[in-house]
C-alpha cells in the first residue's frame, strides 16, 4: 500500500488540515495517509488547546494512521523537530511527505536544502563561525533575499526536505501551496479556512465563528478548551524556584545564561505573560523563551535527547491504517508498532507519557497512556 506522511500538530484540527490531508492523496495517490503529530505539547511553546487522544480523533477524519512525535521534539526548532519527524515518516515506510508553504514550489526546495545541506563544510560557512555568528545570522548573511528563508512554514519545509537528503531516505517530498490565513493571524474572516491560532483565540474568547472553520462532522468533539499556557503558570513557577541554577542550565533549550534571568525574575512574575515579558529581549524570540519554559516545567535535559526512533506510538488509525500496520510488521518484523503502551514497552515512551502527565496534572483530564488503547475509527 502506497503511503504519504503528513508532520502536524492539529491544534486543532480545522478545514486546512483538511485541505491539506486531501490534496497529499489526490497528489501522491497514496492509499494511506499517516498523521506523524505532536502530543500533549506542541512546537510553539505551550500545552496543546486538547489532549493529544481528542485530537486524535479529529484527525481519524482525513488520516488512517495518528502516530506521536516524540516530545522532545515537539519542544524544539525547525532543524531536529524536521530530523525525528522525518525519521518517523521513514520508520513508517512512508514513500512521500507532503507538507505546506508559502510557495509550493518543491523543486525550489530541493535546490536550496542542498545548498544548506552543503554549507557547514564551505570555507566561508567555517570563517563566519569562528567569528562567533550565529547559524541564522550567518544565513541571513549569506542567503539576504531567500523567500524560503523568510516564513517559518517554509524554514519547516526546509528542515523537512534537509533532513530526507542527509539521511538518504527514499521519501518523495511534494510542497503545496498553504490554503490559510497567516500562522498567526487571530481573526477570524468569515472563511471556511482560518489559521490554528484564529481558531483557539475564538474558542478562549467564546467567538462561535470558529465553528465555520472546522468539519461539520468531527464539530463534537470541539468541547470546552482544556488547557491554555497561562494554565501553566503556578506549576512554571514552583519548577523554577525548586530548581538551582546549576540544574536549570542543563534543561533542554536553555540559552547560555538565560538560567540566570530565568531565577530573577520568576519572584517578580505574577503571570505567563508577564514571565515572558520579563525574559523578552533582542536576543530570544517569544517562541524560544516558551519552548525554554516548557521544557522546565517538564524537567527535559540536554543529555536526555534522543537522536534517533526505536519505537513508534500509534495513538489511532482507521481499518485501512490497520491493513497497512499489519504490512508493516510483515516487512519490518524487527520494529516496534506500539498500539496500548504497557509497563514492558513503557520505556520506549519515557518523555511523551512524562509530558502526557504534567499536562493531566494542569488540565484534570484523565486519559493517560496506560488506559487509553489505540483509538480506532470506523470505515470513513
Amino acid at each position: 500500500m502506497k503511503s504519504v506522511a503528513l508532520i502536524t500538530e492539529y491544534n486543532p484540527f480545522h478545514n486546512g488540515h483538511v485541505f491539506h490531508a486531501q490534496q497529499a492523496k489526490q497528489i501522491t495517490q497514496a492509499e494511506v495517509t499517516i498523521a506523524i503529530m505532536s502530543g500533549s505539547f506542541v512546537m510553539r511553546g505551550e500545552p496543546a488547546i486538547y489532549n493529544k487522544f481528542t485530537r486524535t480523533e479529529m484527525a481519524l477524519d482525513q488520516c488512517d494512521l495518528v502516530v506521536e512525535l516524540p516530545a522532545y521534539a515537539s519542544l524544539s526548532a525547525g532543524e531536529y523537530f524536521g530530523d525525528i519527524a522525518v525519521q518517523l515518516a521513514n520508520y513508517l515506510d512512508s514513500d512521500a511527505l507532503v507538507f505546506g508553504s508559502e510557495s509550493g514550489d518543491t523543486d525550489a526546495f530541493l535546490s536550496m536544502s542542498q545548498q544548506l545541506n552543503d554549507l557547514k563544510t564551505s570555507p566561508i560557512f567555517q570563517q563566519k563561525i569562528k567569528e562567533g555568528k550565529s547559524y541564522p545570522r550567518i544565513l541571513s548573511e549569506l542567503f539576504p533575499n531567500e523567500p524560503l528563508l523568510a516564513s517559518p512554514n517554509d524554514t519547516l519545509g526546509l528542515s523537512y526536505v534537509r533532513a530526507i537528503q542527509q539521511h538518504g531516505y527514499q521519501i518523495k517530498p511534494y510542497a503545496i501551496h498553504r490554503q490559510s490565513s497567516h500562522h498567526h493571524d487571530q481573526t477570524l474572516s468569515h472563511s471556511p479556512i482560518a489559521s490554528g491560532s484564529a481558531i483557539r483565540h475564538a474558542m478562549t474568547h467564546n467567538d462561535s465563528e470558529w465553528q465555520d472553520a472546522v468539519p461539520a462532522s468531527i464539530q463534537h468533539l470541539y468541547t470546552a478548551p482544556h488547557i491554555d499556557k497561562a494554565d501553566t503558570f503556578p506549576f512554571l513557577k514552583y519548577a523554577i524556584l525548586s530548581q538551582s541554577v546549576e540544574t536549570l542550565n542543563q534543561i533542554y533549550t536553555m540559552s547560555e545564561g538565560l538560567e540566570h534571568r530565568l531565577k530573577k525574575v520568576i519572584l517578580e512574575a505574577q503571570s505567563f505573560d508577564q514571565l515572558i515579558q520579563l525574559l523578552k529581549s533582542k536576543r530570544y524570540t517569544y517562541t524560544h523563551l516558551q519552548r525554554v519554559l516548557m521544557n522546565t516545567l517538564l524537567q527535559f535535559k540536554h543529555q536526555d535527547r534522543p537522536e534517533t526512533i526505536h519505537a513508534v506510538r500509534i495513538l489511532g488509525m482507521t481499518p485501512r491504517g490497520q491493513q497497512y500496520l499489519k504490512e508493516l510488521k510483515m516487512k519490518f518484523p524487527d520494529r516496534h508498532w506500539i498500539t496500548n503502551v504497557n509497563q514492558q514497552n513503557a520505556s520506549w515512551f519515557t518523555h511523551n507519557i512524562h509530558a502526557t502527565r504534567i499536562y493531566n496534572l494542569m488540565s484534570g483530564e484523565q486519559q493517560d497512556d496506560f488506559n487509553t488503547p489505540v483509538i480506532r475509527a470506523d470505515v470513513r
